[in-house]
């Protein structure tokens, strides 16, 4: 209950704004009640950003480690969006919690199953973390936008598409039409082309 009702707060005010005091008055229970649960208020925040991480969905483990990879990544995101104010304090705070080592362990347990050594595994894992979150983090911070301007449970727009004129760069131009402003097409399609070598 705690923990929702601290969500609830982030997911409303901002992390920023989030307190000990506005869950206190959250709850309508003096502040200092949080204490006996939670040592600090960063005990909290590590709560928080271990049950972002964690997602509500299990871990895929099916016979196609591709396809599983691609869904651990997939529900990192989804999740991270589901909670877009909290996104950048997630991608701040250093790893730690139990969810981000279970999540990573998946991970490169996969790209071991498809036959990468322990070095390739490593390097692949990092580029697709590292892909993921600033992917998310450039869609959580028009989602956070969307809700200081409109309140919790605003979603952000597509991004628009590029349209360069031609004659100046004729490149691009020829690219643009192939240019996805749905963020998830988008994102999807990215990590694609990571995963496109993976040993089969």
């Amino acid at each position: 209950m705690l923990l929702a009702a601290a969500m609830e707060v982030v997911d409303t005010h901002g992390a920023g704004a989030f307190s000990m005091r506005a869950l206190g008055a959250f709850l309508d229970v003096d502040p200092t009640a949080m204490y006996r649960h939670f040592a600090t208020k960063n005990a909290l925040l590590d709560a928080l950003t271990d049950t972002v991480i964690r997602g509500v969905e299990e871990l895929p483990e099916t016979d196609d480690p591709r396809r599983d990879i691609r869904e651990n990544f997939r529900q990192l995101r989804r999740s991270l969006l589901a909670h877009p104010t909290l996104a950048p304090l997630v991608l701040r705070r250093p790893p730690g919690v139990g969810a981000y080592w279970e999540r990573a362990d998946h991970a490169v347990a996969q790209l071991h199953r498809a036959g990468m050594d322990p070095a390739d595994a490593a390097n692949v894992y990092q580029t697709l973390l590292f892909y993921t979150l600033g992917h998310t983090l450039s869609e959580a911070r028009q989602l956070a936008r969307a809700v200081e301007r409109e309140g919790a449970g605003a979603r952000g727009g597509p991004v628009a598409a590029v349209r360069p004129p031609a004659e100046h760069h004729p490149d691009l131009s020829d690219a643009a039409p192939h240019l996805r402003e749905e963020n998830e097409a988008q994102f999807l399609a990215g990590l694609d082309l990571i995963l496109r070598d993976l040993p089969r």
